[in-house]
């Protein structure tokens, strides 16, 4: 009789999984430590303590209100996804579906939002495959409309003095802020039917064909993405008003309305570039670290408060997506 060898080497692929798992902590810790590092510097630049930043919870309560409204135009467009791709579920059953789905980028690697919303529409109408395509091709593009909003805001998001250094022609843009824009919208309007032709390609060669009613079931048209991507913008706009409320909860007479570009750019390029680094559970640390930059360009906010909103907003946002999904 034999028994296993606990002593045999670990296969390749198990040593890969073992190294990529190392590496991936170790580069999400050294973030943290950078960030904390980097907070605690702004902190001593005022030589003030806790206790100054007084914290206005009402405003934080409206905060997290505007940010659970904002979601509802992705899950609109997530929804047509589906009803092109065949499914049946109704926008009810979306929305729970999406808002549960939060809570699965907080998993290492981010697929466990795909998870989380494939089975609580599997029996809504759609079927698990359907939902999974349309889920990643929603948070791509939403994720790219975000990206696409902070090229568009960024002459907002810099001061010269992050301008230090860097080449003439990007400068002289960055003091027009309309041609930035401008260029970003027209590049956008410009690939929008390359985007539907993908979208359409990804649609019909991951999803299995007992759930195609035919080709042209499938076509996801430059109309739609156009009206996927208007949506986007609105959620962005909300996400950025979040942003601007839970200033006004550190920083007593900061909301001022003609910041809204600016907090919209600020959220749209946090949250997108910390969607990317895929070792970030939610983005954690990477977004607060570019809020905190980013926030310096407002007046009304100090080096303090900019550090303050960037963690409350991130308590903000969790705690709204635990009682929605709740």
């Amino acid at each position: 009789m034999t028994t296993p060898d606990d002593s045999a080497p670990a296969s390749p692929k198990t040593s890969r999984r073992w190294i990529w798992d190392g590496l991936k902590w170790s580069l999400f810790a050294a973030v943290m430590l950078f960030v904390g590092l980097r907070a605690r510097r702004l902190w001593q630049q005022d030589d003030g303590t806790l206790a100054e930043v007084a914290v206005q919870p009402g405003w934080l309560v409206l905060s997290g209100v505007v940010y659970a409204i904002g979601w509802l135009p992705s899950v609109w467009f997530w929804r047509e996804l589906m009803l092109r791709l065949g499914g049946r579920v109704g926008f009810a059953d979306a929305t729970r579906a999406y808002y549960c789905g939060h809570l699965g980028k907080y998993v290492p690697g981010k697929a466990m939002v795909l998870v989380i919303r494939s089975a609580m529409v599997k029996d809504r109408g759609t079927g698990v495959a359907v939902a999974a395509v349309t889920a990643t091709v929603e948070t791509l593009l939403m994720m790219g409309t975000g990206l696409a909003v902070a090229v568009a805001l960024a002459p907002l998001l810099v001061t010269e003095a992050m301008m230090r250094g860097w080449p003439i022609w990007i400068r002289q843009t960055a003091v027009q802020p309309g041609v930035t824009a401008v260029l970003t919208l027209v590049a956008v309007l410009v690939s929008l039917p390359v985007l539907a032709r993908l979208l359409t390609v990804i649609g019909v060669r991951m999803t299995p064909r007992s759930f195609l009613e035919g080709e042209e079931s499938v076509r996801i048209s430059s109309g739609l993405v156009a009206r996927g991507l208007a949506a986007f913008v609105l959620s962005w706009a909300c996400h950025g008003l979040s942003l601007g409320l839970t200033i006004q909860a550190v920083s007593p007479h900061a909301l001022n309305l003609a910041d809204w570009p600016v907090w919209m750019g600020a959220v749209a390029a946090a949250t997108a570039i910390g969607f990317a680094v895929l070792f970030a559970p939610g983005g954690v640390g990477v977004r607060e670290g570019l809020l905190i930059e980013f926030l310096q360009v407002l007046p009304a906010v100090g080096p303090q408060q900019a550090v303050v909103a960037a963690v409350l907003l991130r308590i903000v946002w969790f705690t709204t997506e635990i009682i929605t999904a709740g």
